[in-house]
């Protein structure tokens, strides 16, 4: 149970720190109006900038593949613990 739970903590530290290097990259790159806020959650549409200005990059794919990963340790904890719990 402790690695599913070290290993869900982990995918989602690839996942944000993912994210945050892309925002950071594209708003370098974007004019002042077309830049995202800070505080936007819409990491899809980061991501698809990114895919846009940086076209041989793998970011994109690793933090949407991280972030699935994450949704699928998460599916797999929770039916563990309901499991576990019967």
């Amino acid at each position: 149970m402790a690695i599913l739970w070290s290993l869900i903590v982990l995918s989602i530290v690839v996942t944000l720190y993912a994210d945050i290097a892309m925002k950071i990259e594209v708003n370098d790159r974007l004019p002042q109006k077309e830049q995202f806020s800070w505080w936007s959650r819409n990491s899809w549409a980061v991501a698809r900038k990114y895919g846009e200005l940086y076209p041989d990059s793998y970011l994109p794919l690793i933090a949407k593949c991280s972030f699935l990963f994450c949704t699928a340790l998460g599916a797999a904890f929770m039916v563990s613990t309901l499991w576990k719990s019967n």
